[in-house]
């Protein structure tokens, strides 16, 4: 294909697609985005010429009265050095041409030659015979470039965004609604406003026996400060949206908002087709901080355990006369200092199927140690639906030692833990050239991850409090007779192999599920990690006795919340 006409022009350099285009009664309609070559100057060029046709009938757009041969010509006035656009009005258009679910192509091309007839900047300066005559001029042709490649345009219904959350904001219709809560889920959908609407402004001339098919694709949240030179504290990034349900959307803002906060939150949402609408307004925080004993229910206890790394939340009847009813909602959320405790994760939530009337307890093995942390504890009383919070912390816990954390359980490496051949991956390249006495080196991409070498020794004694695998759950219902055996025949803990045989069995089973896990350490914090290449060696010295292990780690993603849901870490609850 030809890139450069006989006149000497190089055709207008535009996208190959455009966000989609919703239809609204409003100017301008239509916005083609484009630039010019670097091999052409500024003042060669004098008018420009645009073809949008219908890509599943080849009919164009213009009304066809008018502009003959489906092309718009304009005198170029306005152009500069920098990116440049065209803007389409709607009452230039053939309305019976415009659909939904159909793809428009458009073309641009640039003249050497004005236009004849002296005409607006950006008004159409030949139409009806007279632009049939220019563009069969054979000695115009010869000034005009070749045809720019196609760049498809869409149209939409006009979107309509219904956002609400769980703390009874109705967003964004409130002028500056109130948050009475520390934290924020946002909820809603994406629709289409209905094309047979009084206020749609083509009602009649859009294709109405065809349903728009486009949906929501991602959105993203953002939070601002409200001062002169705002700045964002939280941006989820962009987040797509279920595949199940493409038009609905469900957030819960990893933020703790605090009492007498007034700050800017902003939902830009992304269609299929790249629509792009941001809507933004001013919110304000007021709350009871302190409001957990003013509730009548429930109490609770936070507690820390260093030797298997945990923090426990129990939760019990305040009266042991009085359970805590049931469609209670109990929630646990955490933030730490290394972020200033802004961003706050919900770790734990369940709403009571049934009256509490004993201890509930939640154990967060995901803690880092070393990091302070901070629960906020919140009781959603079901017959007022009132939320009562509380704040506990700072907390901190120091391991005493490894864990391997996942599944619901953890694995302590506590008998001769080894960590060897730490390595950070990066895609480093090194080229070496026949001109130059030294290489060039190039990073390739992002990748940055760690590999790491684990290695201990497996023994009955390594499951410290006996989470990961008890004696009841090795003999079952014949504990007893398997104890008794023991006793007569003078096995204990130096030479109980049959345990110690059981236990490495059900170790062998964790490392080589293939499911990803949690290692956590003092020296190394915390790392999500994939277990491979574990190798066994028998201690020959106790008359194999008790087993090494030695496996190879590799980091598959950050050691966020997120991910630990994601590859169910531990008990989340209703999460």
């Amino acid at each position: 294909m030809a890139t450069i006409a006989e006149g000497g022009l190089f055709p207008p350099i535009i996208q190959a697609y455009l966000p989609a285009i919703a239809i609204k009664n409003e100017e301008p309609f239509i916005t083609i985005p484009y630039n010019t070559s670097e091999y052409n100057t500024l003042s060669d060029i004098k008018s420009i010429q645009i073809s949008i046709t219908r890509q599943s009938n080849y009919d164009s757009l213009f009304d066809k009265n008018k502009y003959r041969r489906g092309i718009y010509v304009i005198n170029n006035t306005s152009l500069t050095s920098e990116d440049n656009t065209l803007t389409i009005s709607k009452d230039i258009l053939n309305m019976s041409q415009l659909s939904y679910n159909e793809y428009y192509k458009v073309q641009l091309r640039f003249s050497k030659i004005p236009c004849p007839v002296n005409a607006e900047p950006g008004q159409a300066c030949l139409i009806g015979e007279q632009l049939s005559l220019y563009l069969l001029d054979e000695s115009n042709l010869t000034q005009f470039s070749e045809w720019s490649t196609v760049c498809l345009i869409r149209f939409i219904a006009p979107p309509v965004i219904t956002i609400d959350s769980t703390a009874g904001l109705i967003y964004p219709s409130q002028d500056q609604p109130t948050l009475h809560s520390s934290n924020l889920t946002i909820y809603g959908n994406y629709k289409k406003e209905n094309i047979n609407a009084p206020d749609n402004p083509f009602p009649s001339e859009i294709d109405n026996g065809t349903i728009d098919k486009e949906y929501l694709s991602s959105y993203q949240i953002k939070l601002l400060t409200i001062d002169n030179s705002p700045e964002v504290i939280f941006d989820s990034g962009s987040i797509n949206v279920n595949k199940e349900n493409p038009n609905e959307f469900y957030y819960e803002i990893p933020y703790f908002f605090n009492n007498n906060d007034t700050l800017t939150l902003q939902f830009t949402y992304v269609t299929a087709n790249l629509y792009t609408e941001t809507l933004s307004n001013n919110i304000s925080v007021s709350y009871d901080s302190s409001s957990w004993v003013n509730q009548s229910y429930v109490e609770e206890v936070t507690s820390i355990d260093n030797v298997i790394g945990k923090v426990n939340i129990s939760f019990m009847p305040q009266d042991e006369e009085v359970p805590v009813p049931a469609g209670s909602i109990l929630t646990v959320r955490r933030g730490n200092d290394q972020d200033g405790f802004k961003i706050w994760d919900t770790i734990w939530s369940k709403t009571l199927q049934s009256p509490l009337d004993t201890t509930l307890s939640v154990d967060d093995f995901t803690v880092e140690s070393g990091v302070l942390y901070k629960y906020e504890i919140t009781f959603t009383d079901p017959s007022t639906n009132d939320n009562y919070t509380i704040v506990e912390g700072p907390v901190m816990t120091i391991f005493d030692h490894a864990f391997l954390t996942g599944e619901g359980t953890q694995l302590c490496v506590k008998f001769n833990p080894n960590i060897g051949s730490y390595k950070i991956n990066v895609g480093d390249n090194i080229t070496n050239t026949l001109g130059s006495q030294y290489p060039f080196t190039q990073r390739n991409g992002d990748m940055y991850y760690r590999t790491f070498s684990l290695s201990g020794t497996i023994a009955y004694e390594m499951d410290v409090q006996h989470q990961f695998y008890t004696r009841t759950e090795m003999y079952g219902e014949w504990i007893d007779v398997y104890g008794s055996y023991f006793v007569n025949h003078y096995i204990n803990q130096q030479n109980d192999k049959i345990t110690q045989r059981k236990f490495r069995e059900k170790v062998m089973e964790y490392l080589y599920n293939d499911i990803p896990k949690l290692f956590r350490s003092t020296p190394e914090g915390n790392i999500l990690v994939t277990i491979t290449d574990v190798n066994l060696t028998p201690n020959q010295q106790i008359g194999r006795l008790v087993y090494d292990f030695s496996c190879t780690a590799t980091e598959i993603g950050e050691a966020s919340i997120e991910n630990c849901k994601l590859y169910k870490i531990q008990d989340f609850g209703d999460l």
